[in-house]
């Protein structure tokens, strides 16, 4: 699918640290995701930025499993990663070190019934930037 291809390509222009899967017993719904990240973004001034798409869990059709492409200005160890998102399973956590594949894989079921977001620290705190002033773009 195209889709898929271009997203991963547009997923390789920042720079990634970090790939992580994560499990809850729980029924994750379209918030549940974004309430781990704005843990994470809290709790942590090493993540800069977070990608994740959340499928459909093999083991359990009814419920869903997230990967997450983690971006941080330091190292980060499993712990501080584990205690920024809470109490959720952190499993098939390692740093990246083929971007090109790690983006192909986590967006190939996109088109499907999938979530997924980019979310930066400073929009997800401060809101966006505003657009600049000048000709074109409002008063």
């Amino acid at each position: 699918m195209k889709i898929t291809k271009h997203y991963s390509e547009f997923l390789q222009r920042f720079n990634w640290n970090y790939f992580i899967t994560c499990r809850t017993p729980y029924k994750i719904h379209t918030m549940t995701i974004r309430n781990w990240f704005s843990k994470l973004f809290r709790r942590s001034h090493q993540v800069d930025k977070v990608f994740y798409e959340s499928e459909r869990d093999k083991g359990d059709y009814y419920n869903k499993h997230a990967h997450m492409l983690i971006g941080t200005n330091t190292d980060m160890i499993y712990k501080e990663i584990r205690y920024g998102l809470g109490d959720i399973s952190v499993g098939d956590y390692q740093p990246i070190y083929d971007k090109d594949q790690v983006c192909k894989y986590v967006v190939k079921y996109f088109g499907r019934d999938v979530d997924y977001d980019l979310l930066f620290k400073n929009d997800y705190f401060l809101g966006p930037a505003p657009p600049p002033k000048g000709r074109g773009h409002g008063p």
